[in-house]
């Protein structure tokens, strides 16, 4: 992702002006260097007033910051911030100081205080923004957190996601409306008939192919799929590769059946699995709301996400295991355990046609999200779950998971039942709940979370 220009304001009340709150900005500064795939534009001086922060105003619009960092290091006038906001049109994170030890003396601070009475006018105008607290060092995680959801948002303004042959038959779960989703995430797709897909498996060149074959069997054991059926694998995954590059794709969305495998004689689960472990996350049966919570966990975490449904659940245990039959990356296998290529236990009966990646996924804290409409279609809405990965053997073929919810198992599926949420979840590979309460609240999404 492209780097985040940070404006930095460094707000004092001009009558309590020390020796010390220079040096405060400028260990201040050296905190916020720290940060990760963020440019810091500093306002270059203690702002006092509005004449001064008129003049930083300008000088963060010609920069096109992407955020506001307000640091109070003592109390501040209150139009200055809530007339930058407005101006620029950025979300502003708010940090305060505590309060240094008090001895008897004048407050020396008072910079909650200052957020405080700014946040109120922030909140009357609708603008955005959020809160952190703390010194220099301690803050840094939590402006980091922040900045990675708006590089995130950033990032799915400008994606473009390849829908391979639209949705699989029946499946209104994986409808979308095009042009809204447009209007309010940015992001782009790219429609590609399956006609056009088998077209260029067709005239591939054989060391194209060969590439896409040691991807497809990079960290796995072939199981029960023929070397047929990984020749013709390796071949669409060359495709959706190219075809990606061709279209400036960032992500998929495919048919996945019945097409593939009543006329190619192969399911795709696995090579899904490979193009979402490339970075080139791929959802199923032609969800592309799936596909764009895929972006957003990537963009969030780092790691691929894990497309999935939620078969079961404990209500005594408070558990739920999610599962996909064969898409999940490689990369996710739960150590110990083999990646295996076997033919699909559902397609024609079961087992009778490749190509699915066996195996159990690796525990460790998740966050399940799901983008979806809200039921005028206009407006849109956010869930998570946030749970802990269990270790869990191969119970069943596929991908499963078995999750300790943090929540009473019951009420969670009861919410997912009255509120018409979709049947296809987004696992994240940690825990980013705060960070997507974030990511709602930018975007004036409707948000769930359990």
């Amino acid at each position: 992702m492209k780097k985040i220009k940070a404006g930095y304001l460094s707000l004092v009340k001009g009558s309590w002006i020390t020796d010390i709150l220079e040096k405060r900005r400028k260990a201040s500064l050296r905190a916020l260097a720290t940060l990760a795939n963020v440019e810091i534009i500093d306002c270059g001086q203690l702002i006092q007033n509005e004449s001064e922060a008129g003049k930083i105003c300008q000088k963060f619009e010609d920069e096109k910051v992407d955020v506001i960092i307000a640091h109070y290091i003592t109390f501040s006038l209150g139009g200055i911030v809530p007339g930058m906001a407005e101006k620029l049109r950025k979300p502003v994170i708010f940090w305060s100081e505590p309060e240094p030890p008090m001895k008897g003396g004048r407050i020396e601070s008072n910079s909650f205080c200052a957020t405080n009475m700014n946040a109120h006018a922030l909140w009357k105008m609708n603008l955005k923004y959020d809160f952190i607290y703390g010194n220099a060092k301690s803050v840094v995680p939590e402006i980091q957190k922040r900045v990675n959801v708006i590089a995130c948002i950033k990032y799915i303004r400008n994606a473009r996601i390849g829908s391979a042959g639209g949705r699989v038959p029946g499946f209104y779960t994986s409808n979308f409306s095009e042009l809204e989703m447009r209007e309010k995430f940015g992001t782009e797709v790219e429609s590609i008939t399956l006609l056009e897909l088998v077209k260029h498996t067709e005239n591939l060149k054989d060391e194209s192919i060969a590439k896409a074959l040691k991807i497809l069997m990079n960290g796995c054991a072939c199981g029960s799929a023929t070397k047929e059926e990984l020749k013709k694998g390796a071949g669409l995954l060359a495709s959706f590769m190219e075809l990606a590059e061709k279209y400036r794709l960032d992500a998929w969305t495919v048919r996945c059946w019945p097409e593939f495998s009543d006329l190619y004689g192969i399911g795709v689960c696995h090579l899904l699995g490979c193009l979402t472990g490339l970075g080139l996350p791929a959802a199923c049966e032609g969800d592309t709301y799936g596909a764009l919570a895929m972006l957003i966990s990537e963009a969030l975490t780092g790691q691929p996400a894990f497309f999935c449904d939620l078969i079961s659940f404990e209500p005594d245990g408070d558990t739920g295991l999610f599962w996909h039959c064969g898409a999940a990356p490689a990369s996710l296998c739960r150590k110990g355990c083999k990646p295996t290529i076997n033919k699909h236990s559902i397609i024609d009966g079961g087992n009778k046609k490749g190509l699915a990646c066996e195996f159990p996924l690796e525990a460790g804290p998740v966050t399940i999200l799901r983008i979806s409409e809200c039921r005028d279609s206009k407006n849109f809405r956010l869930m998570t779950i946030s749970g802990e990965g269990l270790e869990t053997e191969q119970i069943l073929k596929g991908n499963p998971l078995k999750v300790k919810f943090r929540r009473n198992a019951s009420e969670i599926t009861n919410t997912l039942i009255e509120n018409g949420f979709e049947h296809h979840y987004v696992m994240a590979r940690d825990d980013i709940a705060k960070d997507l309460k974030f990511f709602a609240k930018l975007l004036d999404l409707e948000l769930t979370q359990l």
